[in-house]
């Protein structure tokens, strides 16, 4: 993910959180594939489809849940903003918890579904009217603090509704108690994939999408069904065995000025390769080198297979740099006929030389991986463009 939810401070986890629960909710509930999700709407997670769902997340990072009631100053705020579709007939409120619901209190019947919830409305009733009367006498006896600060609007919204619209309002809502919270969220985008993919792959897509999401977001609050399950398949093919997932294509280093240096920037100057082509190299090799650092973390590959390509690489260039150096040391050519086919070399490496070597999978189709690791391997002086690169360098 593009913020990491372990240094986040805690008034930020419910924020986070919001987005990461709407992406199970669109995979898991959406009847559609034109059922759109949205953030922060109607409420802190909406999905629309043929009824509209509304779900009030109330996150809990403790490892200890404490236990749900009717005096929770969090139901009551949520039942205050629920109380205007107390007269709707296509929308259902879930309320989304990490507290526990005791099977024996009347809540429960929120919980299990049970709609036999006259006895639910009463006690709410009851709950409501004490606050309102504890705080109407507080005003009364002008005390400093009133008490329910919180509660006291959702217990008047409540009690300003009829007994029939009391009673409509409480049989659309669910409580879902014991809920995952953030620290969970990618184990459960995991056990979605599990009756996807093979185990291995399950952890590699997971955090791609949660990345993509992220960043989709960004872009605009509502996202559908069809959007989602088009990257997730999207995902799942790129890591396929003929095949890598592309993290750095479209990828950027902070500052790429910052990536120029070391022996690939002495082996652009031995050709005379200005800066313009410093800059191409520099981002290529950053790309390159993430995106293999990336691949071995993941699993994907191992540092022998990508070692065997490099090879592949080194072959490939030795095929061009030594008939140029051979030509050149025949005919004893100048510096300047020397920089200039050094040169050609350089910009075959950058133009050409994908067309001319496989891929590493063989639907890998970014070329930046072979440009990029030929600039590593010209740090590494395995590589060059100058005819005498390497006698010029490792005497300097």
């Amino acid at each position: 993910m593009s913020v990491n939810i372990h240094s986040a401070q805690a008034p930020m986890f419910g924020y986070r959180f919001q987005p990461l629960y709407a992406l199970l909710v669109l995979w898991k509930e959406a009847e559609d594939d034109f059922d759109e999700i949205s953030i922060e709407t109607e409420d802190d997670v909406v999905l629309k489809g043929e009824c509209t769902k509304l779900y009030q997340l109330k996150h809990n990072t403790k490892g200890k849940s404490g236990t749900l009631t009717v005096k929770n100053d969090g139901f009551w705020k949520t039942i205050r903003i629920w109380s205007s579709y107390a007269n709707s007939t296509n929308h259902k409120m879930y309320f989304v918890t990490g507290e526990t619901v005791k099977e024996d209190d009347f809540l429960f019947k929120l919980v299990s579904n049970d709609m036999d919830r006259i006895e639910v409305v009463r006690q709410m009733v009851r709950e409501a009217q004490a606050v309102i009367k504890a705080r109407e006498e507080a005003i009364a006896n002008k005390s400093e603090k009133l008490p329910y600060e919180i509660k006291i609007h959702g217990c008047k919204a409540f009690m300003e509704l009829t007994d029939h619209q009391r009673l409509s309002l409480i049989e659309k809502i669910t409580i879902r108690p014991n809920n995952f919270n953030i620290y969970d969220v990618e184990k459960q985008v995991i056990d979605q994939l599990s009756q996807m993919v093979i185990k291995k792959l399950r952890q590699p897509i997971a955090k791609r999408l949660l990345e993509w999401w992220d960043q989709r977001l960004l872009k605009q609050n509502k996202i559908n069904k069809t959007e989602l399950l088009f990257q997730i398949q999207s995902f799942i093919a790129q890591i396929q065995s003929n095949n890598l997932p592309d993290d750095y294509s479209k990828a950027f280093p902070e500052s790429v000025e910052n990536e120029i240096g070391g022996y690939m920037e002495k082996q652009i100057d031995l050709v005379n390769g200005k800066f313009s082509r410093k800059k191409k190299a520099a981002l290529s090799r950053w790309r390159a080198r993430n995106q293999r650092e990336v691949w071995i973390a993941d699993d994907l590959l191992n540092a022998v297979e990508l070692k065997e390509y490099d090879e592949m690489l080194i072959e490939l260039w030795s095929g061009k740099h030594e008939p140029m150096k051979e030509d050149l040391e025949e005919d004893e050519e100048t510096e300047e006929v020397c920089q200039k086919k050094g040169l050609e070399l350089l910009d075959w490496i950058h133009d050409d030389s994908h067309l001319h070597i496989n891929p590493i999978r063989s639907e890998w189709k970014q070329h930046f991986l072979i440009h990029g690791s030929f600039q590593q391997l010209s740090e590494e002086l395995k590589v060059g463009w100058h005819p005498n690169y390497d006698e010029m360098l490792r005497e300097s």
